[in-house]
């Protein structure tokens, strides 16, 4: 599964399965499923039908790939991280405050360390959302960060198991 995560301006270059973002105007919702973080919470939708929306913690299933959001404070649980881990974390956040920003940057380090599974953040920092992919493949952890665009390719695990 292909994942491209910014903004709608770039997503006619790419032919992703799902989008990424945090910003809505002037897309047409062209990606089979798009997920839009609003500040607060991430909105799921399949092409332009919402199907539901995360505000804590939850576990999404796309073509036998499980993903598990986690929003805000629940970037913090450990057990989130440890509990029948998915094939891929997807973390979203919202400050102004350059302490938790760093904050959350290395709970999501320290979960992918944990977990053994990649780890994707967006965190909307004064209002630029910076993406970030933390791996336990990567020999300092981090495989991406930066406020572009970010896209990368998903594959399911073999299966999900207690660490």
């Amino acid at each position: 599964m292909l994942i491209l995560a910014g903004s709608p301006l770039i997503f006619h270059e790419y032919d992703a399965e799902m989008f990424i973002t945090t910003d809505v105007r002037e897309y047409n919702f062209n990606a089979p499923y798009t997920l839009y973080y609003d500040g607060g919470k991430v909105l799921v939708y399949h092409y332009n039908l919402l199907k539901t929306f995360v505000d804590t913690v939850a576990d999404l299933k796309i073509d036998d790939i499980i993903m598990r959001i986690l929003v805000g404070k629940e970037i913090g649980v450990a057990e989130n991280y440890v509990r029948l881990v998915p094939d891929v974390f997807l973390c979203f956040e919202k400050t102004s405050y350059p302490s938790k920003f760093f904050y959350r940057k290395a709970q999501m380090w320290v979960g992918s360390q944990i977990s053994g599974r990649d780890v994707f953040g967006t965190i909307v920092y004064n209002g630029v959302a910076n993406r970030m992919l933390f791996s336990t493949k990567a020999d300092n952890g981090i495989v991406f960060e930066g406020t572009s665009h970010a896209i990368f390719e998903l594959t399911r695990s073999d299966k999900r198991q207690r660490v």
